[in-house]
């Protein structure tokens, strides 16, 4: 079953404009199967996981929460829970204003810390076609981390897989899905 996600997203939790639900409508919208919420770490409000829960939609809705790393400097790195599986993603690297050689070694360094799985290749939704190289070895993500409903939709991805947690989580972690952008 062909599906379509985004794995980066903000709400009210942090600092994204619009709630849990809003957020979750405006995706089911514009046809998305799945979302994950990943707040900002330093600024995700105490009741998030209640507000997550909450949502009701005919997605599948993945929690998580974008990590705030220091590596000679900062990087975020998304963490996102399946049902037994979790997911790690560095995330927009066009972001990070660094050169190629040090992309590669803060994406080797993330790497020696969390178990990196993809990276992002997008800003804001918006291709960074610089980072489609083999030097960066991980599956590389298309994502809008929309924080308003604007933002929404500007690039997803898409993945022949049944409709769970886990065997999602599985595709990307083999690479096994489609970048795609308006």
């Amino acid at each position: 079953m062909l599906i379509k996600g985004c794995l980066h997203t903000h709400t009210t939790c942090s600092d994204g404009k619009l709630t849990p639900q809003q957020v979750a409508d405006a995706y089911e919208e514009k046809g998305y199967d799945f979302i994950a919420f990943t707040d900002h770490d330093y600024l995700l409000k105490p009741q998030s996981i209640e507000l997550y829960r909450e949502v009701s939609s005919g997605m599948i809705i993945f929690e998580g929460v974008e990590l705030t790393v220091f590596v000679k400097g900062y990087v975020h790195v998304n963490r996102i829970h399946g049902d037994e599986e979790e997911l790690y993603i560095l995330n927009h690297l066009g972001e990070y204003d660094l050169g190629m050689g040090q992309v590669l070694q803060r994406i080797e360094t993330v790497a020696e810390m969390f178990p990196l799985d993809a990276v992002e290749i997008t800003s804001n939704g918006f291709r960074n076609p610089e980072y489609e190289i083999p030097e960066i070895r991980y599956p590389k993500i298309a994502s809008d981390d929309a924080h308003t409903r604007l933002g929404v939709g500007r690039a997803w991805i898409e993945l022949d897989a049944p409709r769970d947690k886990d065997s999602i989580i599985k595709r990307i972690r083999q690479g096994d899905f489609w970048n795609c952008y308006i």
